[in-house]
């Protein structure tokens, strides 16, 4: 058989840019997205009765559990902020952050068997990880929605701002360092299993290094220093601040933890794109 005047619709070749995010095909394989944020969708709620309830409990538990324990039994204060809307915001935002990373770290193992068997763009698979977890994300976040609605309407007016507009480039921010980070740590679990279960560990314990349950206002002088160091602190501290008018979020503590969330999506992507050409002959 003769193939010298054959032509070809798609022709699939080895990245030359380690950088290249492939947009162009991304976007012809949307419904592949589609397909994933369904399988993810559907696989979380399988065989369970309250199906995607349990995402309303979750955030509804841990609040209640907080204010009990670091508001009535530590005492620790929220800078005027009623403690339910402090500690249900920090939880989320917590929540989705953590999962989000989890998720993104895990991406190579979790899709192994289809990713050993057929092409595609293989950043369809942490794209569709990040409309899975924002869904569950706005299902947590309506009850913060409401809660806040509640307060409105009792006299707490200078909750309303024009800083609620920029919310969704704060949850932007929040996505991109995530993923960002995830992708990062995808390429050292696809060879380093166990590394996946630490890091399961040091999501828990990290939680304490960053303002979710205390202000960034509680932390002593001493060693305020490392938690501005943490990149996360500011993207919580700046959410609250346009929610409530409060807050301990700076310019450059801002502006430092968007350079870090920059350099975690350019090293992100550089390893994933480097990792996706061997990993099946390591997973």
């Amino acid at each position: 058989m003769q193939f010298k005047d054959s032509k070809w619709d798609t022709v699939i070749e080895a990245k030359q840019n380690p950088l290249s995010l492939d947009l162009k095909q991304i976007i012809e394989y949307r419904d592949l997205v589609i397909l994933f944020v369904r399988r993810d969708i559907a696989t979380t709620y399988k065989q369970t009765i309250l199906g995607p309830l349990w995402y309303l409990f979750q955030p509804v538990f841990t609040t209640v559990m907080f204010m009990i324990v670091f508001g009535h039994v530590a005492r620790i204060g929220t800078d005027d902020i009623p403690p339910v809307l402090f500690y249900s915001i920090g939880v989320i935002l917590w929540s989705f952050f953590s999962s989000l990373l989890m998720c993104q770290a895990n991406v190579f193992s979790s899709n192994k068997d289809i990713f050993g068997k057929v092409y595609f763009p293989r950043l369809t698979a942490p794209i569709s990880i990040i409309f899975s977890e924002l869904i569950k994300f706005l299902l947590q976040f309506g009850i913060f929605v409401l809660i806040f609605i509640v307060y409105l309407f009792n006299g707490y007016a200078e909750f309303l701002s024009p800083g609620l507009l920029l919310i969704p480039f704060v949850l932007l921010w929040l996505i991109f360092m995530a993923t960002g980070i995830g992708l990062m740590v995808s390429s050292v679990t696809t060879k380093y299993r166990d590394l996946a279960k630490a890091l399961e560990f040091f999501i828990s314990m990290f939680m304490y290094a960053a303002p979710v349950v205390y202000p960034l206002s509680e932390v002593s002088e001493r060693f305020r220093i490392f938690f501005v160091l943490n990149p996360v602190t500011a993207v919580l501290e700046c959410f609250r601040s346009l929610c409530f008018g409060t807050g301990g979020v700076s310019l450059h503590m801002v502006l430092y933890s968007i350079g870090c969330t920059l350099i975690f999506v350019l090293l992100g992507v550089f390893l994933f794109n480097k990792n996706e050409k061997v990993f099946v002959d390591v997973i």
